[in-house]
């Protein structure tokens, strides 16, 4: 079975050696994998890869995720697209047409349903009100009114009030909450990409997110469908102790895990979202649902 590899040990360098992936640390090898078992490959940080390494891993199609040592994707390294360019075409098409905003929709309408069920709470006004807009701004106010007050409920779902949570907060995250919520948020994101690519999508042309520098909206709009769930394992994690403030170190007014944390994380993160067979189920049906409604 092909595994997704994390490589977090700083300083580490990655080379070829025959048919394996070797990282080398001051010249000391500390782990190998066969190429043949390597699904994706995600770097964190100050991490060297040789050329050499690079070509053999995309003769294999294995792509290759940077992202610095918190969890921000800051590139990819990919094969040429693919060449199945009819859902690149439909997304093109359906951008430009009504279909836009009713795709828009459905997005919002996968996020209004998991928080229903996440909170408990009766959204079906909210849900109304998007079935009957033709707005695409009270799309958006729609999507941020029920996003406040899912994080209102996230804040209160949390046992440890001391975590200094409050709401949403990136860039920097402002406590240890907002730091594991993006480094989550950020390496499904990676993962949501490379699957976009791999359907022949662009990942920039989104439906209710609008690109914005290098900002990968399509990517977004499908994390929308995602996102309560996996808020939700961030709060579980830090509910059961498996995470808690002593595994985070605080820099310049921002939180990071630790080293060792990183690891643990990245475990159970594994686990959950890239190993459960059930969840690349969800991932296929919300990308086939898509599919017939482009």
């Amino acid at each position: 079975m092909k595994e997704i590899i994390f490589i977090t040990t700083q300083g580490s360098k990655l080379k070829r050696k025959d048919n394996q992936i070797v990282a080398f640390q001051e010249k000391e090898k500390i782990a190998s994998f066969p190429v043949n078992r390597i699904e994706k490959l995600f770097i964190f940080g100050n991490v060297e890869i040789t050329t050499s390494a690079v070509s053999f891993l995309l003769s294999r199609n294995v792509d290759i995720f940077l992202l610095s040592q918190t969890g921000k994707l800051k590139g990819v390294i990919t094969t040429p697209l693919k060449s199945n360019y009819n859902n690149r075409l439909k997304q093109f098409k359906a951008y430009f047409s009504d279909k836009n905003l009713h795709i828009a929709k459905f997005f919002v309408e996968k996020k209004i349903n998991q928080i229903q069920n996440f909170t408990g709470q009766d959204l079906s006004d909210y849900l109304q009100m998007l079935k009957n807009t033709e707005s695409y701004n009270q799309i958006l106010g729609i999507e941020g009114n029920v996003s406040a007050l899912f994080f209102d409920h996230f804040k209160e779902h949390l046992k440890d009030k001391d975590l200094g949570f409050e709401r949403r907060q990136y860039n920097p995250p402002s406590d240890p909450v907002n730091a594991l919520l993006s480094l989550t948020y950020s390496l499904f994101y990676s993962f949501l990409f490379s699957i976009a690519l791999s359907k022949g999508y662009d990942p920039y042309v989104g439906f209710l997110h609008r690109k914005r520098g290098t900002h990968a909206a399509f990517v977004s709009d499908v994390m929308e469908a995602f996102r309560v769930d996996l808020t939700r394992f961030v709060g579980i994690l830090f509910n059961s102790r498996f995470i808690t403030a002593e595994d985070f170190n605080q820099e310049n007014n921002a939180f990071y895990l630790k080293p060792d944390s990183l690891k643990k994380f990245l475990k159970i993160y594994h686990k959950n979202f890239i190993q459960d067979k059930d969840y690349k189920k969800q991932i296929e049906k919300i990308f086939l649902e898509l599919e017939e409604i482009l």
